[in-house]
């Protein structure tokens, strides 16, 4: 009889071991998932390059985000705000702004749990140029009331710090952008 629960001991110790093993396991990778979809993940470089696609396709940039629509992007539900200027992806909102035709502006701001973690960015850009300024995560407050068009003397307000201007007309012209 004791022997019995001696070889039933001995069966039983390695299952709940393992079980323990992979139970932390788990947790660990259930723990640094969650972290990681907290982050922002920033499409600064892919607006620009959609954005200049549209202009190339229909001769000027569009009046909102949702025109990009059909056109550059494939349809499906987006969540834009801001009268179609503004639209929240992977815990940055954008906020597109067109000046005329053929020039635009474009702030990218984290959002979510980890934004501190992310740069804010700052576009002006054209077909032929983009001038970029990036700075740290703006603080909620502010982020909700930025002008969409500010005199660029005045993004050091914000703790923005302009970044190399980008010719877009070369060829591998967002290769550098990031």
């Amino acid at each position: 009889m004791m022997m019995n629960r001696l070889k039933l001991s001995i069966v039983l110790m390695p299952l709940a071991l393992l079980l323990v093993v992979v139970t932390y396991i788990y947790s660990l990778w259930s723990a640094e998932s969650k972290k990681t979809d907290d982050l922002p993940v920033e499409s600064v470089s892919m607006m620009m390059r959609d954005l200049l696609r549209y202009h190339e396709k229909r001769g000027g940039f569009p009046e909102n985000l949702k025109q990009l629509e059909g056109v550059v992007w494939e349809r499906k539900v987006r969540q834009f705000a801001s009268r179609d200027r503004a639209l929240n992806h992977r815990n940055y909102y954008y906020l597109y702004t067109r000046i005329s035709h053929h020039q635009f502006t474009l702030w990218a701001i984290p959002a979510g749990k980890a934004r501190e973690e992310a740069p804010t960015w700052f576009l002006l850009g054209t077909p032929e140029k983009c001038r970029r300024w990036k700075g740290a995560a703006l603080p909620m407050e502010q982020a909700g009331k930025i002008d969409t068009s500010p005199p660029l003397d005045k993004l050091g307000i914000f703790g923005l710090i302009e970044q190399p201007q980008l010719d877009l007309r070369q060829k591998e012209r967002l290769a550098a952008f990031n």
